[in-house]
């Protein structure tokens, strides 16, 4: 029970792109918050003006008008993240929101007699509720940097009793505290949450003999180049005669075979390609401003470097593949990929029927 507590409180560090992609997500879910909540928000302000009347019949005209301004603002910022669709401006929008919400009870309990004494618990929910719409604990410091100073001049302008003040504080002060304990457990399960998305999305995209990316990430990875616009070539290539690998030495040999010719065609392309495991003992590499002979020329060393490397089964064995090379050659987006893919395999069965071991283009395009 004590780990759990723990866990509660532990935050996940990541490294700068993550970070970068949690924040991200963050300001995602912010506008979502926004958007779901600033009418509720603004009702909810505004409804306390019936409990404004029954504590201060006489100035409760006066807390109706703060309440309103400050209604006016929080619409304003959901109707502007609504009409925007702006996740960027999450951030911003939602420190106005918060800002016009705590300011606006502020301001009305502070016109109203005793507001401070009979009121004060719907300004320390508003300062509770800041957890919840926080993306992490330094967003919260700087939800309230407007806020509580502002609190404090309302506070001090309103000639309220010393007592008054005092009780206020305190309570305004606990409500914080509270609020920076619960955002750094948010924190830490957002921050779970999104590493364990982050594995879930890698486990189904990775092939999970190779480790490599599997036939859906490949098809992602080429549909976005495409939707780029770069040039695009794609090699399909084959293990030859792998049938008579698991015959001889048996399916584990088969895995073993397949785990090293990923590795060998990965230690020859680029940070910048995608490669994977299409099927059996088929292999997609995705080459990204890459046109049809560059693409050649690298199935040609994919090609040499599989022939020449022995592979250990546990007896060493040489294996060879046929390879198909294909390129992206008009700009005609729908069935874009599905074309290439039919190019790429009409040239690897061509291949084959060559005599396996070699390389074959399909012609499709050039420079």
């Amino acid at each position: 029970m004590g780990y759990d507590r723990a866990m509660a409180f532990q935050i996940e560090r990541f490294d700068a792109p993550m970070e970068a992609q949690f924040l991200a997500s963050r300001r995602v879910a912010q506008a979502q918050i926004n958007l779901a909540t600033y009418r509720p928000v603004a009702w909810l302000v505004l409804i306390f003006s019936a409990w404004d009347w029954y504590v201060d019949p006489v100035h409760w005209h006066l807390a109706l008008l703060i309440r309103v301004i400050g209604v006016v603002i929080i619409l304003l910022v959901g109707v502007t993240q609504q009409r925007s669709g702006r996740t960027d401006w999450a951030p911003v929008l939602t420190k106005i929101r918060y800002a016009a919400a705590v300011l606006a009870v502020a301001g009305a309990l502070a016109v109203l007699d005793a507001g401070y004494l009979v009121g004060l618990a719907g300004l320390v929910a508003g300062l509770l509720a800041g957890a919840y719409i926080a993306m992490d604990r330094r967003d919260l410091v700087r939800l309230n940097l407007l806020p509580l100073p502002a609190i404090g001049v309302i506070l001090y302008c309103a000639r309220l009793e010393r007592f008054v003040i005092v009780n206020s504080a305190i309570f305004i002060g606990l409500a914080v505290s509270v609020s920076m304990m619960l955002a750094r457990v948010l924190e830490a399960a957002n921050r779970r949450a999104f590493l364990l998305e982050q594995q879930l999305n890698r486990e189904a995209r990775t092939d999970a003999l190779t480790g490599q990316y599997n036939r859906r990430a490949l098809e992602e990875f080429a549909d976005a180049e495409l939707k780029r616009g770069a040039r695009l070539s794609i090699i399909l290539c084959d293990v030859d005669h792998f049938k008579r690998v698991n015959d001889q030495f048996g399916h584990d040999a088969g895995d073993r075979v397949i785990r090293a010719v990923a590795e060998q065609l990965r230690s020859v392309i680029r940070e910048t390609d995608a490669i994977g495991r299409w099927g059996g003992e088929e292999f997609l590499v995705v080459l990204p401003d890459t046109n049809e002979r560059e693409a050649t020329v690298l199935a040609e060393r994919m090609r040499a470097v599989v022939e020449s490397t022995a592979i250990r089964v546990p007896d060493e064995i040489h294996v060879s593949i046929s390879l198909g090379v294909a390129a992206h050659a008009d700009n005609v987006l729908p069935g874009a990929r599905d074309r290439l893919l039919k190019a790429a395999d009409g040239a690897m069965y061509r291949a084959k029927e060559c005599g396996r071991n070699t390389v074959v283009s399909a012609g499709a395009g050039g420079d």
